[in-house]
């Protein structure tokens, strides 16, 4: 059996901290941490949703000026 993700750096950073934790703490967080856990992995999603963002207005504006260089050919 063979096990395969495929991860965003954000989801990556996220689930790297979230492992290191659960084997190096034994019980149940407290609800201090807890809550500061779920902030901490909501700003990671945002993240990873601005930077998809980002990364489509890029393309879209590199396909914009391909397009405009090959017209002015």
């Amino acid at each position: 059996m063979a096990e395969i993700q495929i991860r965003t750096l954000a989801m990556n950073f996220w689930a790297t901290i979230e492992h290191t934790l659960r084997y190096k703490y034994d019980g149940d967080y407290p609800p201090e941490i807890q809550h500061r856990l779920e902030r901490a992995a909501e700003a990671a999603y945002l993240l990873d949703e601005e930077m998809s963002e980002i990364r489509e207005e890029i393309k879209e504006a590199q396909k914009y000026y391909t397009e405009q260089r090959s017209e002015l050919r």
